[in-house]
């Protein structure tokens, strides 16, 4: 699927009535994370189902 990964991972679960989504994540330096943005600050942000997060 293309798209934002916090835009299409929540349409695809929703889709497809899954109840929870597993996540990995990582750390990154504050300016990169300033620059870029955390996809996993955004599925936080997004997600309606419980999100597992796994580091």
């Amino acid at each position: 699927m293309a798209g934002d990964v916090d835009q299409v991972l929540p349409a695809y679960q929703q889709e497809h009535d899954i109840d929870m989504m597993v996540m990995g994540a990582y750390g990154h330096s504050r300016i990169r994370q300033l620059l870029v943005g955390s996809t996993t600050t955004a599925m936080i942000g997004s997600a309606r189902v419980p999100l597992l997060i796994l580091r």
